[in-house]
């Protein structure tokens, strides 16, 4: 009985690690050449492009025509016109790709997808078929799309409401998709996972690679990741930087491994072995098995032939296990007897140590088995205890194999299995429902515990993070009493909506801003900065929230994301590339790029836009960054003409004349202007050059006065430091004293400079300068023309352009002016209605007045019939009884007249 049922037993053991074999196989042959060809994300090298994940779709195999993508689309269309898709299975990039892109990662960027308890797979029970036409496995094509669940199985498009805007980045060996909303990476894809890129033939703005991926069990399948790029252009850079990243990936690994490969070596032809079956059907599958064992002697094919039928498979599946168990085991013991033989050396190695990990998989734990286990062996492992006594060497998986075999087989107590130890005593339903009562209040603690843990571990992340983001030295340490007065102004209910005294303001800004409060400070400046305006400045035409916005596609990425390097590169919060710092910044710039198409994206607003994040959330930032450019109006010095900017560097010029005129002299002499200098300066609100503190002091004062706190620093800076720059007799040593010198100050330069700015008023002179530039400008081009027609042609261009700007300008001013318009008109038809209610009011209480004077006249008349004067009441006489009655039926007679009213009671 024991010798009947060995052999099956011995090859049933073994086809349980069937599909451990060609990941083992995989891993063993290319691990050497992996750890020196990985390079840990990120890397210097990397290229980043921003794309929308449409979604994914199982295909049936690993190469497919370019009509893949375009049928894909179509699917996700069908899909999403359905209306049906589950919102926890579409594939989005929070929900969906939890399950979709889920992975144990192995440092090398691959793993296992779970099907967990959706089932959005069925790849482990249904074999994989070839294409179709169109590129998709035919149980999609074949699919019922009128029935969202079949087809959401395998096409998994992704959630329309959610952000699926990713930074799509191209490693040395790996592709990384990076979210820039959850800030984590989504997927993560080596190069040697990827077996095809296409590019869509009538979508043309969307691209996709095919990828393999392992579920349970140890099946793969294939999927396809679909995007969309903001036009073709993008799409056919992406190509090619994946051909470029391909090409040397592939160079690099051929140099590295030419010299250690030998191409006779038993394990290499079953490893090319494994690579022309993966992914085929049953029955492809057997057939090239059949083609590979017709190389073998007819000993060996006899041999493998005996132990498979003494198996009795009862499907394709189960036969090219048992096969691929004899094969390996075939090779295995010729690999032990085999001399290697280097290309280009005639030096033979000895690779017994190549076999050993052999030996140690029966009765020992391998190192590739000691972190991978096939599905059956998780599931033993989540339900078995191991037994005391049981040999540590001997792999509890195999063991509960041999168990479940020896039951199977019908095995007596002379079988190698130990007999099963008899079962507890049965417990009756009381003890059963008050143990199930335990385990669920446990599981509901553990659930809770769980939760606190988590909003505690947010917490401290979260300070952490602000005091990361808050670290440098502030210039103006802020006492106590001026922190309590902020917080005294910051805790006023409806606070927007408070018009706080100026000048209180004025002096706790100049007293010190707390660095904790900073953030909070500035969105009440700003508040206060409205409230304070008369006439409303020009909205953005583009009403769209900020949530919204990050949904979309900015065609200003490539500038962008170069800057995000170069923001603040020292700072520990922008350090890490693509980290938290440098995604929260890039939302920030592409929805202000998507929000104002003529400005787009201009360098230097990356340095503005930090500075705003490093002391407020990513959305507060933006909102600043929104009322700095427009309501404050440094919005008008990135347009692309640049005029403002160049308004601006003669309106300091001017400054440096009339305030320090020998530095003004000394510029003019070395033919310096503003420009070589000022101009970041300008752009960054002082933020690329100057340190943290001093900046956060600059923005204190800009959300207090506006833009003329840019004009009053730079000519603070440049009058204190007018000794030391009279000193450089050069053009570059001038310069380069102003660009890394000046920067430098110490604490108590930088808040004697604060202070100049708070007393210094330079409005008018800005106003004044502004107009005289543009007299010199229309002077200049009225001058009598000596140039040539086409010089001609230029300037009369430049000029109609200029006019063109002035126009829009005006335009703009006339919306402004139309508004007060709108809004005075408002305010006179409100004064109107309260004119006219005040005019009724005027002539009801006429109309009483009228009807008060003629009752007065009666009651005149009335006293003087009886002989009572009106001006000697004081000192009236009572009548006689007689008089009094006769009065008294007068006045009764006078009363039923509607013309007499009677007179009061006691009159």
């Amino acid at each position: 009985e024991q010798g009947t049922c060995g052999p099956p037993y011995e090859l049933f053991l073994l086809s349980l690690q069937v599909p451990e074999i060609i990941g083992t196989l995989r891993q063993a042959s290319k691990s050497s050449a992996r750890n020196n060809d990985i390079t840990p994300f990120p890397t210097n090298f990397a290229k980043k492009f921003e794309v929308l994940f449409c979604g994914r779709v199982s295909v049936a195999h690993k190469k497919a025509p370019p009509a893949l993508i375009d049928e894909c689309i179509e699917k996700f269309s069908q899909l999403h016109s359905l209306g049906k898709t589950d919102k926890g299975n579409s594939g989005g990039l929070v929900d969906g790709l939890k399950r979709a892109l889920s992975f144990q990662s192995n440092g090398l960027g691959g793993g296992a997808v779970g099907n967990g308890a959706d089932g959005s797979f069925n790849t482990g029970t249904r074999p994989l078929h070839g294409l179709d036409e169109n590129g998709l496995s035919p149980e999609i094509s074949n699919a019922n799309t009128t029935d969202p669940h079949t087809l959401s199985t395998k096409v998994q498009p992704s959630n329309l409401q959610e952000n699926r805007t990713m930074l799509f980045t191209v490693g040395r060996s790996q592709i990384y998709l990076v979210s820039p909303d959850t800030k984590k990476v989504a997927i993560e894809k080596s190069f040697r996972e990827i077996s095809f890129c296409s590019q869509g033939i009538r979508h043309v703005d969307h691209f996709g690679f095919i990828c393999r991926e392992t579920v349970e069990g140890g099946n793969g399948h294939f999927v396809c990741y679909v995007f969309q790029c903001t036009d073709e252009s993008l799409v056919d850079e992406i190509m090619l930087t994946l051909k470029q990243a391909f090409s040397v990936a592939a160079l690099q690994q051929n140099a590295k491994t030419q010299s250690q490969q030998c191409d006779v070596c038993p394990m290499q032809q079953l490893h090319r072995l494994c690579e022309r079956i993966e992914g085929q059907n049953p029955s492809k599958t057997k057939l090239e098995l059949q083609r590979h064992m017709a190389s073998l002697d007819n000993e060996e094919q006899a041999q493998i032939f005996e132990n498979t039928m003494r198996a009795c498979p009862k499907s394709d599946q189960e036969e090219n296990e048992l096969v691929m168990v004899s094969l390996r085991n075939l090779y295995e013991e010729k690999q032990k007897h085999h001399q290697h033989t280097v290309p280009g050396e005639a030096k033979q190695v000895d690779v017994a140590a190549l076999s050993a990990p052999r030996a140690a998989s029966v009765v020992g734990q391998s190192p590739l088995r000691s972190h991978r286990h096939s599905w059956r062996q998780q599931i033993f492992l989540r339900v078995s205890t191991p037994q005391k006594g049981t040999d540590k060497l001997v792999d509890p998986c195999l063991e509960g194999s041999r168990l479940s075999v020896g039951q199977m087989c019908g095995g007596s107590g002379d079988s190698i299995m130990n007999a099963v130890p008899e079962e507890a005593a049965k417990k009756s339903k009381e003890e059963l429902r008050e143990l199930w009562r335990k385990a669920i209040l446990q599981q509901i603690l553990l659930l809770r515990m769980e939760k606190e843990n988590q909003k505690l571990q947010a917490s401290e992340n979260n300070l952490l993070n602000k005091r990361l983001k808050l670290d440098y030295e502030e210039i103006t340490p802020c006492l106590k009493d001026v922190t309590l007065v902020w917080e005294k102004m910051l805790g006023t209910p409806g606070r927007a909506k408070v018009k706080f005294d100026t000048e209180t303001i004025h002096a706790a800004v100049a007293q010190g801003v707390p660095r904790q409060h900073r953030g909070e400070i500035w969105k009440f400046l700003s508040e206060q900065y409205l409230l304070r305006q008369t006439v409303p400045a020009r909205p953005p035409s583009n009403p769209t929230p900020y949530k919204e916005l990050l949904k979309q596609l900015t065609s200003q990425q490539h500038a962008i994301l170069i800057d995000l390097g170069r923001t603040f590169p020292s700072h520990p919060y922008f350090q890490a590339q693509l980290g938290a710092g440098q995604l929260s910044l890039y939302n920030i710039l592409k929805a202000y790029s998507l929000l104002d198409p003529e400005v787009g994206y201009c360098q230097g607003l990356s340095f503005i836009a930090g500075v705003l994040l490093l002391h407020m959330g990513e959305e507060d930032a933006f909102n600043m960054l929104k009322f700095l450019m427009y309501d404050v109006g440094i919005r008008k010095q990135y347009r692309p003409d640049m005029i403002i900017l160049q308004i601006q560097m003669y309106q300091l010029s001017r400054l440096l004349h009339d305030y320090h005129r020998d530095l003004h002299g000394h510029f003019e002499q070395q033919e310096i202007g503003p420009s070589l200098y000022a101009t970041p300066w300008f752009l960054t609100l002082f933020a690329s050059h100057f340190p943290l503190g001093f900046v956060a002091r600059v923005f204190d004062m800009l959300f207090l006065q506006g833009p003329e706190v840019i004009f009053k620093v730079a000519l603070s800076l440049l009058g204190s430091h007018k000794p030391l720059i009279l000193q450089h007799d050069s053009l570059e040593s001038i310069v380069d004293f102003i660009k890394t010198t000046l920067p430098n100050l110490g604490l108590v330069q930088m808040e004697k400079t604060i202070n100049q700015v708070c007393e210094m008023d330079v409005s008018k002179q800005l106003q004044a300068y502004e107009v005289e530039y543009h007299v010199l400008q229309d002077e200049l081009q009225d001058t009598p023309p000596t140039l040539n027609q086409q010089q001609r042609a230029a300037q009369l261009e430049r000029t109609n352009q200029s006019l063109r700007q002035q126009n829009l300008d005006l335009l703009e001013e006339l919306q402004v002016c139309h508004a007060r318009v709108c809004n005075l008109e408002g305010q006179v038809e409100v004064l109107a209605q309260s004119e006219s209610r005040l005019k009724e009011q005027v002539s009801a209480l006429e109309e009483e007045k009228q009807q008060l004077e003629t009752t007065v006249t009666q009651l005149q008349n009335l006293l003087t019939s009886l002989g009572i004067h009106p001006t000697s009441l004081d000192g009236l006489t009572l009548l006689p009884p007689s008089d009094t009655q006769k009065a008294s039926e007068g006045l009764d007679v006078r009363t039923a007249d509607p013309e007499h009213p009677a007179l009061p009671q006691g009159s």
